[in-house]
C-alpha cells in the first residue's frame, strides 16, 4: 500500500504540527530503549525485540507529530517515512530497513503462532539499531 493510499484509507492524518507530542514521543523513545537494555541483562531477548522496536516506533511517530501527521498504522508510519524523509535523505535506507524488519519481527511475536528464536546477538542488534535510529532521528527534531 502506498502513502497515498493510508491517507486515503485515514490510516495517516494531516493535522498541525505538534512540538510538545514531538517531545513526548523522543521521551517515550528513550525509554523504551533503556527498558530493552534492562531487558537484555536479564536474557529476556524476545521482549528486548519488542521494546528496540517500540524505540524507534516512537521515534519514527515523533517525526510525524514534528510533520503534522497522526498515524493510525505501524506500516504507514514506515511508508510515510520512505516517501517523506528517505526521498529527501534526511534518513538512510537502513534505518528505513530497521523499522521495517522489527516492525514484522514485534508482529510475529505478539500475533504469530509460531515462537521465534530470538539469540542474544539478535537482541543485541536490535538495541544497536534502535540507538542508532534514536540518534538520527534526535538530530532531525533539532531541525
Amino acid at each position: 500500500m502506498s502513502v497515498n493510499k493510508c491517507f486515503e484509507k485515514r490510516l495517516l492524518r494531516k493535522g498541525r504540527p505538534d512540538k510538545l507530542k514531538s517531545t513526548k514521543a523522543l521521551d517515550m523513545s528513550a525509554r523504551a530503549l533503556e527498558q530493552a537494555e534492562k531487558l537484555m541483562e536479564h536474557e529476556f531477548y524476545e521482549q528486548v525485540i519488542l521494546y528496540s522496536y517500540t524505540s524507534m516506533f516512537q521515534g519514527a511517530r515523533s517525526l510525524l507529530f514534528k510533520d503534522g501527521i497522526i498515524e493510525k498504522s505501524h506500516y504507514c508510519v514506515v511508508e510515510y517515512l520512505k516517501e517523506n524523509h528517505l526521498k529527501t535523505g534526511e534518513l538512510d535506507q537502513k534505518l528505513i530497513h530497521w523499522l521495517d524488519t522489527y516492525r514484522i519481527e514485534r508482529h510475529e511475536t505478539l500475533y504469530g503462532l509460531e515462537h521465534l528464536q530470538i539469540s542474544a546477538h539478535d537482541a543485541s542488534s536490535a538495541i544497536d539499531s534502535a540507538k542508532t535510529f534514536l540518534d538520527t532521528i534526535k538530530r532531525l527534531a533539532e531541525t
